[in-house]
Order: C-alpha cells, then structure tokens, then sequence
C-alpha cells in the first residue's frame, strides 16, 4: 500500500503529519492483527485452542484453483505425494536476538508485520517509481530459482526467516501449483484508489494533475461497452513478459515492422526447413497461433 503521509482538506490544501513513533506502529499492527483475525475466527477459517492457532480452509474438492489457493496460504502443498504437507526447507542457524533490540520502523505481531520505513518528498519522482515498482514487483524473483539435480526446484529468500530458513525446495509440479494460485481472477481490479484519489472523491481534480485525469478519460473512453479495446501487440507483450524484443534486428539493432504472418503449415515448414530450423517442434495436426511464426522486415 502506497498512502499519503498527510490529510487534504477542502481546497486541496496538503497538511503534512510527523512520522509515525514505534508505539504508534506497534498499535497499529496489533489493531489489524486482531481484526482481520477475528473476522477469520468468525468466518470459519480460523482455529483457536488454547495452545496454538491455525487456518483451516474447507475448499471445494472439484474447484480446483480453490484448493489450490487454500494449500497456498495454509503454507502446504496441494499437488502429489506430499499434498497436504508443509514444503521441504533448508535452514541455517537463526541469527541471535538481542533482547530489547527492535527496528523503531518495523513491528510484528503474530504472524503479521507493518514496515513504515520508506518515504519519498513530493519531488522525489524516480524514488516514487521505484518505490511503486517494487510494490507491484513479482512474487518470485528469476535469479534467485535454480535446479538440483533431482530436477527439483529451490527457491532462495531473500533473507532468512526469523527460523533460520533460507531456501524452499519443490518439486516442479509442487512449484507450478505455487504460481497458480498467484494468478490473479479475471476482470479483478489489481490497482485500487481511496481517499481522495478515489475516482468518486470530490478533492481528486484538485489533487491530481490535469494532465493525468484528462489521459485517463481518454483511456476509459476507448474501453466503453460496445467501442473497440486497445491492447498490447503481441510483440509488446513477449518484450514486457520474456524480455524478447522481436522487433529490433540482431546485426545491426535496427527497428523492424511486421510484413506479414504466415498460418498456412505447410508454408511454415518451408520456410523452417529453408533456413534449417527443426520442425519437430511444431504439431501436424494444427496450425501454430496466429501471429506465431512471422516475417519481419527492416523498417
């Protein structure tokens, strides 16, 4: 959550607040522990006795993206012959902790943890940015994966849980159900505004620069029921996604465009077999998807 460290009032006017004391970031994480926990308890999901607590989530057996999404956040797993387990990991010693010793930003309360630590000045736009990106970054990090050589997946953190626990070992199977249950619902807003920045808050056109608002009309109005949608193009997406830039020639780094795409099989194989490609990778029994094999030319 990315929030303001200030109120505006009426006109717009900013009124800045100091940061926030240890105590005031201790009582604010015990008030959402207990809240979202007792809604939890009351919902169902939650479990109390008198020596420990635990989530017990009763998914539909033939949903199949809930049941995996309940394994994920009870921290088991949901696929093969550990199904129902917790992950196989590998820890170190813990660090030491001295008593009295905390972070004056950082509070944890069983289970939960507010760091209120970074900040950025109105005029701080690349810190902003950086700031926004890592919020919203990947749940996993690609140089941090590697394989052993039973084929299975270890996952490096970071920095080591308060456990000792440094790396998650899975298998791929196990790995491929931990991304799918990050995978986000369709049509599900993954960006939401409040407060005056909320598109119904009377303050937004005060706040928000007039350049920005008049952009994002312009983008709900080509998105309006019945107008034509505007996405990416296919090699936007391999370049925001795979980091391929399909465009951009290998010899000389000039820009390319696209002259035509080819569905026709047998065309393709004629192509692949005159530049010495293997066609093994292609299926006889469909064309590839359209825009999957095409030519580019040099602009």
């Amino acid at each position: 959550m990315l929030h303001l460290d200030g109120v505006y009032y009426k006109q717009g006017v900013f009124y800045p607040v100091k940061s926030p004391t240890y105590q005031d970031i201790e009582s604010i994480t015990q008030k959402i522990a207990e809240r979202v926990s007792r809604y939890l308890e009351k919902a169902g999901y939650l479990i109390r006795d008198l020596d420990t607590e635990y989530l017990d989530v009763d998914t539909d057996k033939e949903d199949t993206l809930q049941s995996i999404a309940g394994a994920s956040i009870s921290y088991r797993l949901a696929f093969g012959p550990n199904a129902g387990k917790k992950a196989l990991t590998l820890k170190t010693m813990p660090a030491t902790f001295e008593p009295g010793h905390h972070d004056e930003q950082v509070s944890q309360r069983t289970g939960f943890s507010l760091h209120a630590g970074v900040a950025c000045k109105a005029g701080q736009g690349k810190k902003r940015e950086r700031l926004c990106r890592y919020i919203t970054r990947p749940a996993i990090a690609e140089q941090r994966l590697s394989l052993a050589n039973d084929d299975s997946v270890i996952v490096e953190l970071k920095s080591p849980y308060s456990d000792g626990t440094t790396h998650v070992v899975l298998s791929p199977r196990e790995f491929i159900g931990r991304l799918v249950a990050l995978v986000p619902k369709p049509r599900t807003n993954l960006t939401r505004y409040h407060g005056v920045f909320s598109p119904n808050s009377q303050l937004r056109k005060k706040i928000v620069p007039k350049q920005a608002i008049q952009v994002e009309a312009e983008h709900l109005a080509k998105c309006q029921i019945g107008s034509k949608r505007y996405g990416m193009h296919w090699a936007q997406r391999l370049k925001r996604v795979f980091n391929i830039e399909v465009t951009k020639c290998d010899r000389c780094g000039g820009r390319m465009k696209i002259n035509a795409w080819i569905e026709e099989h047998k065309v393709i194989e004629k192509i692949l077999e005159h530049l010495g490609l293997n066609q093994a990778a292609i299926p006889n029994n469909r064309s590839p998807p359209a825009g999957h094999h095409d030519l580019l030319d040099q602009v």
